[in-house]
């Protein structure tokens, strides 16, 4: 049985997928297992805005919300994109 935080972090993420799809997002998929710093990532191809989320608790503190958002900065701008099938 999983243990309450993952269960909780799970419930985060498909709450956010589910409300993801009602805004429009075309592809929007769990990074479950992937131990990275996406949980969520999501695709609207009418904007090309492609969204990599990183779910935390809601009683996260705001200043490391901050950090978070500072570090991940550098992934906001234009990129190359290539799909592949491997």
């Amino acid at each position: 049985m999983p243990n309450r935080n993952y269960i909780k972090g799970r419930r985060k993420e498909y709450l956010i997928r589910d409300k993801l799809i009602k805004e429009g997002f075309d592809i929007v998929q769990r990074t479950a297992g992937s131990h990275s710093f996406i949980d969520v990532i999501a695709i609207r191809k009418s904007d090309k805005q492609i969204l990599l989320i990183q779910s935390k608790p809601d009683n996260f503190p705001q200043s490391n919300v901050n950090k978070l958002n500072k570090e991940g900065k550098w992934l906001n701008g234009l990129f190359n994109c290539v799909f592949k099938v491997l």
